[in-house]
C-alpha cells in the first residue's frame, strides 16, 4: 500500500479539535486519515449537532456528490491527514477504484448507524457502537480481549447515538458491571465477551 499512500502526497499534522473543513465549503479535495481520529458532523436546522462518523487510520472522508461538503470535519485527536484533489482522480484509475471501494464501506456504515439509531434500548445502542469499533479494528474478529480506543468525548458518542452524555456513561458502566467490557481508563474499552456484547446489541452471530 505504500505506493497508494504516496499518491496522496505529504502528511499534514492537524492538532486535536482542529477543523479540516466546514459544512457548506466547496469540496475540491478528498482526505485520508494517516493517523489519529477525525469526526464528521452535520449541524441541523434546529442547531442540533448530529455526528455522522468517526474516521480512523486508513479511512477516506470528504467525499461529496455535488461539489459541496454536506458535513463538517474536525480532528478528535492530533491527526496526520493526506489529501488529493478531486480533479486528480480523473487521471488515476487505481486511486479512483480504491476510493469507490471505500465509498461502499461508508454506505454500509451509514446503514449500520440507521439500524443502531432505531434500537429502542440505549444499552443496545452503546453496545452496537463498541461492536462497530471492535470489528473495525480487528477485521470482524470474534476474539475476546480486543481493546478499542475511545478518544472522542462522551458527548460526541451521545450525539452520534442520539442519547444524552449521562446515559452513555451509565450504559458503559452497566456493560462493565455485566462483565462484557472493561474500562481501564476514560478513553479505552476492553471487550471481554465479544459474543455477549453482540447479543446485547441485538446483533446476529459475527460473520
Amino acid at each position: 500500500m505504500p505506493q497508494e499512500v504516496d499518491k496522496l502526497g505529504t502528511v499534514r499534522v492537524y492538532p486535536d479539535k482542529t477543523p479540516v473543513y466546514h459544512q457548506g465549503d466547496t469540496a475540491t479535495r478528498i482526505f485520508r486519515v494517516n493517523s489519529g481520529v477525525v469526526m464528521t458532523f452535520r449541524m441541523l436546522e434546529d442547531s442540533q449537532r448530529q455526528i455522522t462518523g468517526f474516521c480512523t487510520e486508513g479511512e477516506f472522508f470528504g467525499l461529496s456528490p455535488n461539489g459541496e461538503h454536506m458535513d463538517g470535519a474536525i480532528t478528535v485527536t492530533s491527526a496526520g491527514i493526506q489529501s488529493v484533489s478531486i480533479a486528480a482522480l480523473e487521471t488515476d484509475s487505481d486511486l479512483r477504484t480504491r476510493i469507490l471501494n471505500h465509498s461502499w464501506r461508508k454506505i454500509e456504515d451509514a446503514q449500520n448507524l440507521m439500524m443502531t439509531l432505531t434500537k429502542t434500548s440505549s444499552e443496545a445502542r452503546v453496545a452496537a457502537f463498541l461492536v462497530m469499533l471492535a470489528e473495525r479494528k480487528a477485521r470482524r474478529s470474534e476474539d475476546d480481549g480486543i481493546e478499542v480506543r475511545l478518544p472522542m468525548s462522551r458527548l460526541d458518542i451521545a450525539d452520534y447515538l442520539g442519547l444524552s452524555r449521562e446515559t452513555v456513561s451509565r450504559r458503559l458502566n452497566d456493560l462493565k458491571s455485566l462483565g462484557l467490557i472493561g474500562l481501564p481508563d476514560t478513553h479505552t474499552a476492553k471487550i471481554n465477551q465479544f459474543a455477549g456484547l453482540r447479543r446485547c446489541a441485538g446483533l446476529s452471530a459475527a460473520h
